[in-house]
Formats: C-alpha cells, sequence, structure tokens
C-alpha cells in the first residue's frame, strides 16, 4: 500500500550510469572547443561557475540517506548544459549561486535524474532569466524586419567567416549539390551554421550541434523521434503560421532564422527528452514533442529568443505528467485484455 505522495511520481528504467553521462558530455565537447578558439573567455567561466554551483548541490544531496555519492559525472554534465544557456555577462557569484540553489531545490522537491518530472537545467536557466533579463538582453530580430524575405540575411554581416571560407564553401554547395534541386544559396549562410556569434553559447554552433546530434542518435545514447517531430512542429508552424502574425508573404517564415538561432535545436537532442521527464511510448512522446513545438512558437516566436528554449522545455515538463497517467492507464488496459483473452483460451 503506499502511503506517500510525492512530488516525482515517475521513474526512467534508463537511467544512465555515469560513464554514459560522460559520453554524452562529450558531444558537446567540440562547442567547449570552439568556446576557447574562439577566446570566449566570459562564457567559459560562466560555464565553470555553473558546474561548480552544480556540485555543490550534489554534496547538499549527500545529507540525503539515499543519495550518500557525489555524482560527479552528473555535475560537470548539467553544469556544462547550464553554463550553456547563460550569457557571458552575467554575473558569475549569481550563476554560481543560482546554480546551486535551484539545482539542489530541484532534486530535493522533484527527485534526482530519472526521477524528476521537471529538467533541472531549464528550470535553473528561466530562474536565471526572472533574475537577471537584462543580462540576457532581447530579440536580435523582431517587428517589421520579420515580414522581409529571409530576415536571417540581417545577422550575416557579424558572422561572415575570414579569407573567403564561406564564398568557397558556397559555391561548391550551389555547384554539387543544391544544383540538382534547382536551387542556390547566398553566401554567409555557412558562416551563420558554424558560428553565427550569439551571445549564449548553446545558440551558437549549429553544425557542431548537429555533429552531435549524429553522434548521440547513432550510438543510440539519445533517441531522434521526439527531437525530430517537434522541431517538425515548430519549424511547420514558423514556416506557415508565423506570416499571418509578422505580415510576411504567406508561406514566407524564415525556417533558417528560428534553426539557427534561439537554441532550440541545442535543446531539442540535450534538453527535451531529459530521463523521467517525458512520456516512454512512441505515441506518448509523438504527443508530448507535438505540444513542444505549439510552446515553442507561442515562447520563441520565429527566434532569436534569449530564453524561449527552456520556457519551452519547463512547460512541456509540466503536462508530462498528465501525458504519462494516460499513457499507464492505456497499458494497464491493454495488460487486463491481454490476461482476460489468456484466461479464456486457458479455461476452454
Amino acid at each position: 500500500m503506499y502511503n506517500k505522495v510525492s512530488t516525482a511520481p515517475f521513474t526512467d528504467s534508463t537511467k544512465s550510469p555515469s560513464v554514459r553521462t560522460i559520453l554524452i558530455w562529450a558531444a558537446i565537447l567540440p562547442q567547449l572547443a570552439m568556446l576557447f578558439v574562439t577566446k570566449s573567455w566570459n562564457s567559459l567561466a560562466v560555464v565553470v561557475c555553473a558546474v561548480m554551483g552544480t556540485a555543490l548541490s550534489e554534496a547538499g544531496n549527500i545529507a540525503d540517506k539515499k543519495r550518500r555519492n557525489l555524482a560527479i559525472a552528473d555535475s560537470i554534465y548539467v553544469g556544462t548544459l547550464t553554463g550553456f544557456f547563460l550569457p557571458p555577462d552575467y554575473p558569475l557569484a549569481s550563476v554560481f549561486l543560482i546554480t546551486a540553489i535551484f539545482m539542489f531545490t530541484t532534486k530535493r522537491v522533484f527527485g534526482s535524474t530519472g526521477t524528476s518530472w521537471l529538467n533541472p537545467v531549464a528550470l535553473t536557466i528561466v530562474a536565471a532569466w526572472f533574475m537577471g533579463r537584462g543580462a540576457f538582453g532581447g530579440y536580435a530580430i523582431y517587428g517589421a524586419d520579420l515580414a522581409a524575405k529571409n530576415p536571417s540575411l540581417a545577422l550575416i554581416d557579424g558572422a561572415m567567416l575570414t579569407n573567403g571560407v564561406d564564398e568557397k564553401i558556397t559555391l561548391f554547395l550551389n555547384d554539387s549539390v543544391f544544383r540538382l534541386f534547382n536551387v542556390s544559396i547566398p553566401n554567409g549562410y555557412i558562416s551563420l551554421f558554424w558560428d553565427n556569434h550569439a551571445a549564449i553559447p548553446a545558440f551558437r554552433f549549429t553544425f557542431l550541434t548537429l555533429l552531435s546530434s549524429l553522434f548521440l542518435f547513432s550510438f543510440d545514447f539519445k533517441k531522434p523521434e521526439l527531437p525530430l517531430f517537434f522541431l517538425f512542429v515548430y519549424l511547420g508552424l514558423v514556416k506557415f503560421a508565423s506570416p499571418l502574425l509578422t505580415g510576411a508573404a504567406p508561406m514566407g517564415g524564415d525556417v533558417l532564422l528560428a534553426m539557427l538561432t534561439g537554441g532550440l535545436l541545442f535543446a531539442s537532442v540535450f534538453l527535451l527528452q531529459w530521463p523521467g521527464t517525458c512520456p516512454n511510448s512512441f505515441s506518448g512522446k509523438i504527443t508530448y514533442a507535438f505540444f513542444a513545438g505549439i510552446f515553442a512558437f507561442l515562447f520563441c516566436g520565429t527566434g532569436t529568443s534569449p530564453a524561449g528554449a527552456a520556457l519551452t522545455i519547463l512547460v512541456a515538463n509540466i503536462i508530462s505528467p498528465a501525458l504519462q497517467v494516460l499513457e499507464s492507464r492505456r497499458l494497464r488496459k491493454k495488460l487486463s485484455a491481454l490476461l482476460t483473452a489468456k484466461l479464456g483460451e486457458a479455461v476452454r
């Protein structure tokens, strides 16, 4: 008999051990390396402070009799993800304290990794945004600019690769690949994919995020269905619904702007299917991804949102328990019907 009400009612049976966590963390090592290469020292300092804050929260959870060991792997991974969604100008002391407090609170109230139904990274980022909204800045493109054709072109000037690299790669792709589809891309988009120079690291290196995704999907560290359907819903709304709001040409929503800014691609791979926060069945995951795509459109619009990705994950997590309850009821009905059928066969 159950005699305890818990705020962490769901458990993911595929909870990752430390080695698996470190291997998943390795997928974002190239982006950490790029922060070194581009001399983004402030962003690296923010990541370090977030890791230290997460480690402190883990140390605080040792007081719990059920958690005696210090999960170093979780601290490194979760802290790195948190730092990746924070702006470089955020006060370092605040990064450390906010991360420590909210990571500790999340694990004490909602459960640790694999049992919590709220993503600790998303909750911490949203809390940091409310406490220091000015450091995050605002939308990079909004208003009348969104009505123009391909508003993402406005971001190209500050992101162009040097020494003609962008032009050479663009020319090669137009002659060898896009020529087959009778289309071409202008100079600059290669630069945006490589490094759009966004302040927040999770928004910057789209090409490396795609490579990380392929690595995780190929070795079965992450499942591709949920992030792919989530992006399909979100980008579909950007393409077809956003022109109704921005005044752009019909079906003229800038999908590249939405994909290259705001960190939703990064969040869909590393945060959306956090252990314990999403349904387990295929139909449950698709339903979860569908609602998450709608939330992303509501909170992030057509892109460049400074904190909309984290808010999208958090709100999607809030509806997940209801989806998991429905999922459990459907499973029980199937098992009941199966057992009834088996008993009937045994009696005959």
